[in-house]
């Protein structure tokens, strides 16, 4: 081996040494992964090229300045995902003017340092998520100027104090979801212009201030899901006019207030499920593309006429698990692209002849788990074709001709758990079954609730001459009448002739004996 080479092979030597991945970390182009608990301090030897690093399931608790200033200038991503940090000291990002996504999650972390992100002229996304903050302070997040993307969800944070964003203009994410948080004020998303979607569920809030949204003038989703939520201001919607998506389910919402919607031009899906809403006006939803909509486990108690007439382009209506006992016959009014409405497991008795005239496109009515007695026989009026009708656990005895007639425009029926009365007026339905049984789920269960002899006897299996075992007991019973009547007559009679009998022999006697004697 000559001198140059043996020189040569030297210098790579020493670059392997400089210039090598650290232990336990695997790198490749400019980024570098380190994992595992067998990290106790932070990697030393990292290649000052380095881009990103990310660091997981490490035992480091302490982030310092000089752990990060060797490869600061080229650094644009940092992440700590799933480790021991408990503190990072002030300045430690000082020179890390590059950095555009910055990351702490599942850590120790109960606080930051108020000028930790002092010189991040670049961040765009910072996120904090699953650790232990218990309060922002006022100046943290204030120098970000660039930032787009900020995750603070699942902390311990109970408020979010006024101000804590100023400053954060290019903002379009805040993710502040599964906290303990119990208040925010009027200036909390003060001058956050630009915000897009925002993340306040699983959280403890009771209420918020009229105008909490006012500048979010940008906004297209709000997640207000799974508080405790008991009143909205009428106005508290009024300036999000680009607002899509709108979620306000697992709440303890009793009332709407009116006109709280009708600024939503925009929005298309909105969650109302889990509350303890009461009543519904027609001027609780305004003009908006809606295509879903979820009421579902409310106490609602009745719909009013028109109460959804401005839905014109809802495909799904879910009413589901309320206590409705009353639907106006106009309450569907104006849902022409309407496909399945779900009213099961109310208190309903019985519906109006055309509840659902001007649907043509419902394909599926979901009415099982109410007490309907009895449909009207022009119940389908008005729809073209129907895919399932669930009628199952409702108190019909009976169904009238002409609604048999209407069912061949449906393809599935479910009618099991009705107390069935087997009487002349069951002929109808027995004689529908045996011609569509292919349209009706467990054909076989369907079985005569009453009179008892009949009791449990599939009515499709039903003879003609159980009708006329009834008409005969019927003139049976009638005869043992005739017969007791004529009885009972006879016996009377006899008994009143024995009387009058008695009465004219004692009549005569006492005559006798009071006459004078004639020869004194």
């Amino acid at each position: 081996m000559d001198l140059g080479q043996y020189i040569l092979l030297c210098l790579c030597a020493v670059s392997a040494i400089v210039w090598g991945c650290p232990q336990h970390c695997h790198c490749r182009n400019s980024q570098i992964l380190c994992q595992g608990h067998e990290i106790q301090d932070f990697p030393s030897t990292i290649p000052t090229t380095t881009s990103a690093i990310y660091i997981s399931n490490a035992s480091v608790s302490l982030l310092k300045p000089t752990d990060v200033d060797a490869f600061s200038s080229a650094l644009t991503i940092f992440v700590v995902r799933d480790s021991r940090i408990s503190k990072v000291l002030p300045n430690t990002f000082d020179k890390t003017h590059n950095l555009i996504a910055l990351g702490f999650t599942g850590t120790e972390l109960f606080s930051l340092p108020e000028d930790l992100f002092q010189n991040l002229q670049s961040l765009t996304s910072l996120t904090l998520s699953n650790n232990k903050l218990k309060e922002l302070p006022l100046s943290l997040l204030s120098p970000l100027k660039t930032l787009k993307s900020l995750d603070l969800s699942k902390n311990n944070l109970t408020s979010v104090p006024e101000k804590a964003f100023e400053g954060l203009i290019h903002l379009e994410m805040l993710m502040l979801q599964k906290n303990n948080i119990k208040e925010i004020y009027r200036g909390t998303f003060c001058g956050l212009r630009n915000l897009k979607l925002l993340f306040l569920h699983e959280n403890s809030l009771k209420g918020m201030p009229a105008n909490i949204f006012e500048d979010l003038i940008n906004l297209e989703t709000l997640h207000l899901q799974n508080n405790v939520i008991i009143h909205l201001s009428p106005d508290i919607f009024t300036h999000q006019l680009k607002l899509q998506k709108l979620y306000l389910s697992n709440n303890q919402l009793s009332k709407l207030p009116e006109g709280i919607f009708l600024n939503l031009h925009s929005l298309r899906q909105i969650s109302l499920y889990d509350n303890q809403l009461q009543t519904l006006s027609c001027k609780t939803f305004g003009p908006m593309p809606l295509k879903d909509l979820w009421l579902y486990d409310n106490m609602l108690t009745q719909l009013e006429e028109n109460v959804f007439s401005n839905l014109t382009q809802i495909r799904l209506l879910v009413l589901s698990r309320n206590q409705i006992s009353h639907v106006s016959p106009g309450a569907f009014n104006g849902l022409h692209e309407l496909k399945e409405i779900s009213l099961h497991t109310n208190r309903l008795m019985r519906l109006e002849e055309g509840l659902f005239r001007g649907l043509p496109k419902l394909v599926n009515i979901s009415l099982e788990n109410n007490q309907i007695h009895y449909l009207p026989g022009r119940f389908l009026d008005g729809i073209s074709y129907l895919y399932q009708l669930e009628l199952q656990n409702n108190s019909l005895s009976y169904l009238p001709q002409e609604l048999l007639n209407s069912l061949t425009k449906v393809d599935r029926v479910v009618l099991t758990e009705n107390p069935w009365r087997c009487d002349s007026d069951i002929i109808p339905l027995r004689d529908w079954l045996r011609k569509n049984s292919d349209k009706v789920k467990n054909v076989s269960s369907l079985v005569c609730f009453s009179p008892s002899h009949l009791t449990n006897i599939s009515i499709i299996n039903l003879d003609d001459s159980f009708g006329g075992q009834k008409d005969n007991a019927i003139s049976k019973m009638s005869h043992i009448i005739i017969i007791a009547v004529v009885c009972t007559s006879v016996i009377v009679g006899i008994i009143i002739c024995v009387c009058w009998r008695k009465s004219k022999q004692g009549s005569g006697a006492l005559h006798h004996q009071q006459r004078p004697n004639s020869t004194v």
